[in-house]
Order: structure tokens, then C-alpha cells, then sequence
């Protein structure tokens, strides 16, 4: 009975994957491709290179996205700093909600190249920008206080861009962590009980065409 079940979940997570690629390469032959646009298209190649350390670009659905800063308080979150921006889709729904700034980090070259072209194109290059930065030596966190983070790297680098962000903070100032497919939840949650006993405020939030999870999680 167990196995059955098993398989059943197993085809069901693929034949949702299907799905969501068939709508994602939609959007990109006949929303974005035609305008010179790409944010859909994954970027899988540094996961690779990097042996699994750094996770490559995958598209946050722009609807989940919407949903996400929907539920923020801008009188707390007012600087958002997308952690491995890749093609910079999250940047370019944050430009609708009443950020002060908005930026993200990307590794990879070609990736900021596509992200800064995307922002030309939608007139948007004076409202966010992205620049090209390896997460765990980034010395500008400290100008930020919202981080958006899509399960971007290893639990090892992701520990020590964690521990990067707390070590640059304002004094008592807010914190906001929106974690898209967390998976290493509690290595934030744990960081942040030492910085904030008691003070954590958890939201869970999910994106039903992914099937991920997304946490919001302030001090």
C-alpha cells in the first residue's frame, strides 16, 4: 500500500512538472522572446561547475511573487536585496510594491548581462539594478534589510551568506528573510534565535504551480 502510495505521489510530482515547463516555455516563445525578453529560461550550468555548491537560475513564479510582497509590512521592508538574482524576475515584480531600493547579486556574468537587458527593455534600469557578486564575499548587506533567497546554494554556503547578512546588520534594526523551497530552514531559524531570542515571526506562504514552499521569516 506504502509503495503504491509512493508511486502514485512520484507521477504525480512529474506530471506537475511537465505542466509547469510547458506553461513556463509558453511564456517564453510568446510573452517574452518576442520583446527580447528571457526570465523563464532556466540557467542550470553553475550547479554544475560548482560540484552542487551554488544551484543555478530557476524562474519564482510571478504570481507567487505578487502574492509574497503582498503580505510584507513596507513600513519594515523597505530595502530588498534579491540573493542570486539570476535573470532578475524577482527585482522586476518587486518594482511594483513600494520598495526604497532594489537590488540582487548574481554570480554568473551572463546572467546579470540578461538581467540589466531585461530591465532596459520594461524601462525599469533607474528603478532596480544587479550587480555581479559572489554571495559570501558581498559587502553590501548591510544597505538592505529584506533578502529574498530561491534555495540558491549548498547548506554550507548558505550558512556563511547567512552568518554575512547578521554580521553587517544595523543595530536592532528589522530583518526580513523571504526563503523560496526552503530547505535549509532551520539553519536560518537557528542563526537568527541567537541574534533575536523570542522575536521571530514566521509566515508560510505556498506557490501552487511549483508545489514550493515560501518563508517569511522577520526579527
Amino acid at each position: 500500500m506504502e509503495n503504491g502510495k509512493k508511486r502514485s505521489d512520484r507521477w504525480k510530482g512529474l506530471i506537475n512538472r511537465f505542466q509547469r515547463y510547458l506553461i513556463f516555455l509558453g511564456e517564453y516563445l510568446f510573452l517574452e522572446r518576442p520583446r527580447g525578453l528571457d526570465f523563464t529560461m532556466r540557467d542550470t550550468g553553475l550547479y554544475q561547475k560548482s560540484a552542487g555548491k551554488y544551484h543555478g537560475y530557476s524562474k519564482t513564479d510571478e504570481g507567487h511573487l505578487r502574492e509574497i510582497f503582498t503580505s510584507l509590512d513596507f513600513s519594515r521592508c523597505r530595502r530588498l536585496l534579491d540573493v542570486g538574482c539570476g535573470k532578475g524576475v524577482v527585482p522586476k515584480e518587486a518594482a511594483k510594491f513600494p520598495f526604497e531600493k532594489i537590488a540582487g547579486i548574481e554570480l554568473q556574468e551572463e546572467l546579470v548581462k540578461i538581467a540589466e537587458k531585461n530591465f532596459r527593455i520594461l524601462g525599469l534600469e533607474k528603478r532596480v539594478f544587479c550587480m555581479q557578486a559572489d554571495a559570501v564575499y558581498f559587502d553590501g548587506y548591510g544597505e538592505y534589510d529584506v533578502f529574498f533567497f530561491f534555495n540558491p546554494f549548498s547548506e554550507e554556503v548558505f550558512e556563511k551568506v547567512i552568518d554575512r547578512i547578521l554580521e553587517s546588520r544595523r543595530k536592532d534594526g528589522p530583518l526580513t528573510f523571504i526563503y523560496h523551497n526552503p530547505r535549509y530552514l532551520e539553519t536560518l531559524e537557528e542563526r537568527l534565535r541567537r541574534v533575536a531570542p523570542g522575536r521571530l515571526q514566521k509566515t508560510m506562504l505556498h506557490d501552487k504551480r511549483k508545489n514550493y514552499d515560501t518563508c517569511v521569516i522577520s526579527i
